[in-house]
Order: C-alpha cells, then sequence, then structure tokens
C-alpha cells in the first residue's frame, strides 16, 4: 500500500531534517497560492504570525506541521474571527481558545482559516461573506459544510489535515462529499472554552478533517483532555491503543440499516450501494452483519435541534444588540441567521428544556436497541453526494417567509424554519442524530458514485467512548485498500 502523506508523514519529515519547520511554511503558502484560488477553500492566511509561532510548537508530535484553523470557534490570538459573518468582519480574535492551545502543544502551527458559513448552520458552505468553497473533485459541486473549506483544504493537498468542528453533521457531511476521514467525537473529549463551554448545549464538538486512520488516532491521542471547568467530560481513552491502532482483534457483531432515519426522506442508491459494498467487505472479513430498522423516526428530533439553534442564535446576538443599542434586522446577517434569532427571541424556556431531555431519551433507545447487541451501527453518512452550486435549497417562498418571521408565533416560525431546512435535510438526514446524543461516529472514503464521479461516505456510529474500537475498524478499511481518497493522495 502506498505510503500516503499525511500529518505524520510530515512531521516525521521534519524531525530527520529533510525539510524544516519553516520550510514546510513556505510550501504550504505555495499550494495555497496555487491551489486555492480554484476552491476558495482558504480566506485568510498569516505567513509571518504562523512563523512567529513556530518556536512555540517545536515540542509536540506534530512539530512543523502547519494547521489550519475554521473560521468559526477557533480562535488564535490577532487573527480574524468573524465567524463568516459579515457583522464581524473586522473583528480580531485576542486570545486562544483552549483547542488552539492543544494544538499547538501538539506541535501544530496554526497557519492559514478556513471558509464556513455563517454561524455554521449550513451543510454546504456559501458564505455572502466569503463566498462558495468548490469541491475539488467537482468544482461545480460544494464541499460539504460547515467545514467545507477544511474538506477543499486537505482534499486539494494543500493541508494533511485541518481544523474542523461538528454540531450536526459538519465534519463528517465535508468528509462523504469531499472523500475524506471525519471523526466526530464523544461528548466532551476536545477541549472547549474559554468562550461557549456548552457549545450549543454540547451538541457541537472540535475536531479535524483528515486522510489516514493514524493521524485521526493520535490526533485523538493529542488532543484529548479532561477539563475541570467544563460541564462535559469524557474519560481519556488508552493512548498507548490510540498510538498502535490496529484492526479488530476479534469478530464484531455489526448492524445496518439502509432506512432513512426521517419518513419521506429519499435514500439514494449511491448511498445504498455504499453500504452495501461495505457490508460484503466486512462480511469478507469474518465480522457478522445484520440488518436492522433505524431505531426511531427522528422527525420529531429535528424539530428539538432547530428550538435549540434558534435559541443559541439568540443567546448569541443578543448581546451584540444590548452593546449597539440597537436591534439586528436581516439586512446585518444572513437570513437565515436572522430568521433563526428572531425565532429564539420566542423560544419557550420549558419547551427548550422539553427539547434537551429529548436527546438523552434518544441515546437510551441507541444503547437498548442497538448497542446492547451490537458492537457498532452503519448507516450512509450521507443521503446523497454533494449538491450542485446555486442548487435551490430554499425556494423563493421561504426566503420571502423568513424575511417576514418576526411577527409570526413561535409555532409558526419553528415551522417555517423547518421548511427552510426540508431541502438541505435531504441530504443530511442521518448526522445531526449522534450530536444530540454525544455518541462517537466516523465517516468513512470508500466509495465514489459511477454516475457523478463523486464521493460518498459511510458513517459507523459507536457507544459513547467507543473511539478506538470506531477506529479499528476504519484501520480495517483502510488497510485492505478500502478507501477512495482524492488524487493528490493515491
Amino acid at each position: 500500500m502506498k505510503a500516503v502523506r499525511d500529518a505524520t508523514y510530515w512531521a516525521e519529515q521534519v524531525r530527520s531534517g529533510e525539510i524544516s519547520a519553516a520550510e514546510l511554511l513556505d510550501y504550504t503558502l505555495m499550494k495555497i497560492e496555487h491551489l486555492n484560488p480554484q476552491y476558495n477553500a482558504v480566506i485568510a492566511h498569516d505567513i509571518l504570525q504562523a512563523k512567529q509561532d513556530l518556536p512555540k510548537t517545536r515540542q509536540g508530535f506534530f512539530a512543523g506541521v502547519p494547521f489550519p484553523l475554521k473560521m468559526l470557534g477557533q480562535s488564535h490570538a490577532g487573527l480574524p474571527a468573524t465567524a463568516s459573518s459579515r457583522l464581524f468582519e473586522n473583528d480580531v480574535a485576542t486570545r486562544d481558545s483552549y483547542y488552539v492551545t492543544k494544538l499547538m502543544e501538539a506541535g501544530f502551527t496554526p497557519f492559514g482559516q478556513t471558509n464556513a458559513p455563517e454561524f455554521g448552520f449550513k451543510n454546504i458552505t456559501d458564505s455572502a461573506l466569503y463566498g462558495d468553497t468548490r469541491n475539488v473533485w467537482n468544482l461545480a459541486h460544494y464541499s460539504g459544510g460547515s467545514s467545507g473549506g477544511a474538506a477543499s483544504a486537505v482534499a486539494a493537498g494543500m493541508f494533511p489535515i485541518a481544523g474542523a468542528s461538528d454540531g450536526g453533521g459538519s465534519i463528517r457531511i465535508p468528509a462523504s462529499f469531499s472523500g475524506l476521514i471525519g471523526l466526530k467525537m464523544t461528548r466532551g473529549r476536545m477541549p472547549q472554552g474559554p468562550d461557549g463551554f456548552r457549545s450549543w448545549q454540547g451538541a457541537s464538538i472540535a475536531g479535524a478533517l483528515t486522510v489516514s486512520v493514524r493521524d485521526t488516532a493520535r490526533f485523538v491521542a493529542e488532543m484529548q483532555v479532561v477539563q475541570e471547568a467544563a460541564p462535559y467530560q469524557a474519560p481519556l481513552l488508552d493512548k498507548e491503543r490510540l498510538l498502535t491502532i490496529s484492526e479488530p482483534k476479534k469478530r464484531l457483531d455489526i448492524a445496518f440499516s439502509l432506512e432513512a432515519p426521517i419518513a419521506g426522506i429519499e435514500i439514494s442508491d449511491d448511498a445504498k450501494n455504499a453500504v452495501l459494498n461495505a457490508v460484503a467487505f466486512l462480511k469478507s472479513q469474518g465480522h457478522h452483519v445484520y440488518e436492522v430498522p433505524f431505531p426511531l423516526d427522528a422527525r420529531y428530533l429535528i424539530e428539538s435541534y432547530y428550538q435549540m439553534n434558534a435559541a443559541e442564535t439568540a443567546a448569541m446576538l443578543l448581546p451584540w444588540e444590548r452593546m449597539a443599542g440597537q436591534k439586528l434586522t436581516s439586512d446585518a446577517v444572513e437570513l437565515l441567521t436572522y430568521a433563526l434569532l428572531e425565532t429564539g427571541r420566542k423560544t419557550p424556556v420549558a419547551s427548550y428544556i422539553d427539547a434537551l431531555d429529548e436527546w438523552d431519551d434518544v441515546a437510551a433507545i441507541f444503547e437498548k436497541n442497538i448497542f446492547e447487541d451490537y458492537d457498532a451501527f452503519l448507516t450512509p453518512t450521507t443521503a446523497k453526494t454533494a449538491p450542485k452550486i446555486g442548487e435551490e435549497l430554499m425556494s423563493s417562498e421561504v426566503l420571502e417567509k423568513m424575511g417576514n418571521i418576526a411577527d409570526k408565533s413561535f409555532a409558526e416560525q419553528l415551522e417555517i424554519i423547518e421548511e427552510a431546512f426540508e431541502r438541505s435535510l435531504a441530504y443530511s438526514p442521518y448526522t445531526f442524530i449522534s450530536n444530540l446524543t454525544g455518541q462517537p461516529a466516523i465517516s468513512l472514503p470508500v466509495y465514489v458514485s459511477d454516475t457523478t464521479n463523486l464521493p460518498m461516505g459511510i458513517q459507523f456510529w459507536g457507544r459513547k467512548n467507543s473511539e478506538i474500537e470506531l477506529l479499528e475498524i476504519a484501520k480495517e478499511f483502510e488497510n485492505h485498500g478500502q478507501f477512495r481518497l482524492p488524487d493528490y493522495y493515491c
């Protein structure tokens, strides 16, 4: 199997003296300047600050490896902190997030910031501030969201690894659409804060997009943390096992489902074929694989997710209104943000608490109906391959309703929000569920559509704290040549 030029490869090159950390930064800058105009993945970079940071990042395993930060929640003092919103386009971070502090302890050098949709609300990357991010496999399509810039930066070969975060699938959706590995970890495993310790009430967690299982495992090993101040915590995983990740040592019982998690959503033939190919491979390796129904109809759960989005948007933007002494209008932010803000103003407290309680109920459903009997659960990552840039994911009628949402009742507002997301949800109906339950899930790049020549990921779900077991399954696919990575890595 050909060695992949992943982050571990470049760390070893720096350590052996084949290339210096400063030279690797210059080489990365050259790739950005050459490749980025095609994809619009990297929307800011500061080579001088990155070189000033080099002395601070010489000790960790990944010492010398440049690492792009997502322009959303991954703050590094002195760099733009816009959240991809025109509202904050002139903002600059005054301190590092704990995620970035931990990155630098692991040896990574922050360099470059990647595109994301405004405040991370979408499964595509189409920021009004920065523009569309294009898919490396086909420029006419999106690379996914909200970590779409990170996905294209890695898929194009500008970086071998990139910062990402996942509040409803924002690591795994771009991994599926762009042919990468995307692990959403157990709630509380990654560094949080100092702003937003709860991060969408624990639904959102930081991570990375990668091209190798060893990079993913090493990233978990270097970045996992228990923070005394954090409201959500997970026990540290066995670091030695992470650093020597291997195929499963026993044959597993794996459940799979080809059913949609939400009634009325159609799962494409590509998605089904990707899972069935994986099932055939697992059986060939001696694992026991069983088809099961999806354990719930998650329509009510997506409604609770939208309530959370709305309430969190209001909590985020109301302080700005108080400081500015004015109310935000639909001209100041993108229309979806405005609609969520106005809905958040009217979200009843009791309804919001009920929504959060539903998340815990669903975690119990998965434990009883899936993980009591099976070691892992396999589904498509996304229901379809990536949408085309310019595809009408919100109709003109919905956009008009969103613009007039302020005067509606809360129930009417929530209906408008559901309608606004419905076409996007048809692409990614699976991923948000594990954000709400807090369990880990990993998207693997094992399939490319014969009709669109676009990637389609499969997703393995695990019980909480089962990242090592999921990575062992991923390693088995990787070792046996099952991955379909972007051309740069082939």
